[in-house]
């Protein structure tokens, strides 16, 4: 890393990780924040990757956004207007998106399973359940008193 990069880095440690990550808490995008600080995406990671549990935090960070997005997508909907209901549609699915890609307790697509069968694996278990069967037919009976 160059010398502009140390000092970038050294900025962002000047402003604090806890002061970082409440502002991200608080609803401010990471774009916000790292565009005051004059610095991009790959050196915004290298900061994040560079302390122990710093991600963890990071991402901790960003759950609790998810929930402010959630909250602000809930006061819209209850306070929008009949003149500003199209506004307020746009906002509140644009809330509710930015939480759900945030945290995921807001992600309610739906989730799509894929299930493969396999025709060969269900005549190789019918088989091996007709074998059984087989064996049960040729056992002999043997009844209570050993005859």
């Amino acid at each position: 890393m160059g010398e502009i990069g140390k000092a970038k880095i050294a900025a962002i440690n000047a402003v604090g990780e806890d002061a970082l990550f409440e502002r991200m808490a608080r609803g401010e995008t990471v774009s916000t924040i790292i565009g005051e600080l004059d610095v991009g995406w790959k050196l915004w990671h290298k900061w994040l990757d560079a302390e122990r549990g710093r991600k963890d935090r990071y991402r901790a960070a960003q759950e609790a956004a998810g929930h402010f997005f959630a909250s602000r997508a809930v006061d819209t909907a209850q306070n929008a207007d009949p003149e500003t209901v199209s506004v307020s549609r746009l906002q509140v699915d644009t809330d509710k998106w930015i939480a759900s890609k945030l945290n995921q307790q807001y992600d309610v697509r739906q989730k799509d399973i894929a299930i493969n069968i396999s025709v060969n694996d269900l005549h190789a278990q019918a088989a091996e359940l007709l074998g059984d069967l087989d064996d049960i037919e040729d056992a002999e009976i043997v009844g209570e008193d050993g005859e």
